[in-house]
Parts: C-alpha cells; structure tokens; sequence
C-alpha cells in the first residue's frame, strides 16, 4: 500500500498520477472535480506558507476540458418518448428523471436532495449555499404536477432524515447514473419507434443537461423573460444586477414552473397530430 504523501512533498507528478487513474477509469467529472479542490486547498497552503507554492499552478489537462457544446432543445416527440420512458422505470430513476424534466435544475440538486430540504408548507426545494453549484440559496418552487409525483414517492420509516431519491431505504443517494440514463434511452427509444411507426428509428444523442436547455427555450416560447428563466435555472445575476437587484423573483418562478409543467404534461398526453416533428437519427 502506498505511503501517504505530506502535502509540502506533493508533487505535479502525484496529481496527474491520481487524475490519471480517474480519467482511465471514465470519471472526467470527478477528476474535475478533484482538480479544483486540491487546487483551492494547495492556494490556501501556499498562502500561508505552509507550502513554497502550489504544485497545481500552470497544471495542464485537455482531457479534463469541459464539453462547451450548449446542448439542444427535445422536440415534443422526444420529451413524450423519454417522459413515457421515465415512467416505465419507475423510483428511483425514473421519478428523478421526471422531476428534471419538470423543473430544468441540474442533476445533483434533485439527486442528492434530502427530506428536510423539501418544505411542505411552501411546496418548495430550499437549496441552502453549501449544496448550490453558486454557493448562495437557491428555491425551486414545486408545481402541482411534480407535488402529486413527490407524494408518490417512498417514505423511509424509521429515519429522521434521507435522500428522496435512494437504491437503499433512503440512506445513500441514487448512484449509477450511467446505467440509469442507458437504460432510459432503451426505454424511450421503444416509445419513439412506436409512436412514429418506424421500427429502425433512433432516438439522437440527448443529456440530461438538456433537459435544462428545453425547459429555458419553451419557458421562452411561454413568454417569460430572461430575468425569470435565469432565476428559475438558478443562474447567477449578470454584472451590477448581482450587487443591485436583490429581488428573489420567488413568485415568478412559482408562476414559471407551473406553466412550464402543464405544458410539458399537454406535450405527454397530446394526440399524434398536434405533437412537434421529431429528431431521430436517419
């Protein structure tokens, strides 16, 4: 077993060394990830003179290069195929599947939430600053549609707190995302074949950050304005409105979110002839 290493021993060395065996291993988010902790540790170090400098600085990884591809908006046949996919699969992956499609947050503000975050009285996600990607609070108001599936979930007995979305009574979040999303491709793949009767269709590459991608365009296409769809994706305030504008836009989310959910739910139970075309792979 390898001897653990004292940090004013660490090397560049050492780290692509860790980062090497994550890469390997397909967790780019996670050596991401990994990179920008131990660079914010080895800064604090170094600023305090426990170490001379930080082994992490000038650090050049293109394969750890985010994919800067902006995604793309699902036309009404993929959401229905993916949402009717979603539902064959049921808790844990299908529920969270639906839950993002309904709200457009990232995959970890849904993933990894727990009970007591979820505020019955107001129907809302209260993402406090030490969960939220920005570090500051972020509310997800919850729309009739997503309170009746939330009601639908499983509640762990015996345990004060846990993750809404679990494999294992409610003690750790859902893991396996790969296998998850691979699953549901299969799934709304079927769906989509059936419902253009092409038997050789194929569903076009999507992620679940498209999801968010969707949920911004229509909420566009709903006539909200970019104020509202930010605060709702839980964007941060561009320049001076970050120091200036301090309104929360809470109801407008509220008002939002409702309207995005019953429009993607008239999206799921439309009639074959008032559905957008489709984007399928030829």
């Amino acid at each position: 077993m390898r001897e653990p290493l004292r940090s004013r021993y660490i090397r560049r060395a050492d780290v692509h060394e860790i980062i090497d065996a994550l890469v390997v291993g397909g967790k780019i988010g996670t050596a991401r990830e990994v990179r920008k902790q131990l660079n914010r540790i080895f800064n604090w170090a170094a600023d305090r003179e426990i170490i001379s400098l930080n082994p992490l600085s000038g650090m050049k990884r293109a394969d750890l290069a985010r994919n800067t591809e902006a995604g793309r908006a699902l036309t009404d046949v993929e959401l229905r195929s993916i949402w009717l996919g979603a539902e064959e699969m049921r808790y844990p992956f299908g529920s969270l599947y639906q839950f993002l499609m309904l709200t457009g947050q990232r995959r970890a503000e849904w993933a990894f939430c727990q009970r007591s975050e979820i505020d019955t009285a107001n129907r809302w996600l209260d993402l406090g600053k030490e969960r939220f990607k920005s570090r500051r609070e972020h509310i997800v108001p919850m729309s009739d549609d997503i309170w009746a599936l939330f009601e639908r979930l499983p509640v762990w007995a015996g345990a004060n707190d846990y993750f809404v979305f679990s494999s294992r009574h409610g003690r750790v979040p859902v893991q396996g995302f790969s296998q998850g999303k691979s699953a549901l491709d299969e799934l709304a793949q079927e769906y989509l074949r059936k419902e253009l009767g092409r038997p050789d269709a194929k569903l076009q590459h999507y992620r679940v950050h498209d999801f968010r991608v969707t949920c911004e365009t229509r909420l566009a296409h709903l006539g909200f304005n970019q104020e509202v769809r930010d605060a709702v994706l839980g964007h941060a305030k561009p320049g001076l409105q970050k120091t200036y504008n301090k309104h929360d836009y809470l109801d407008e989310k509220r008002r939002a979110l409702q309207a995005y959910a019953a429009h993607l739910m008239a999206v799921v139970h439309a009639t074959d002839n008032v559905l957008q075309g489709s984007c399928v792979e030829r």
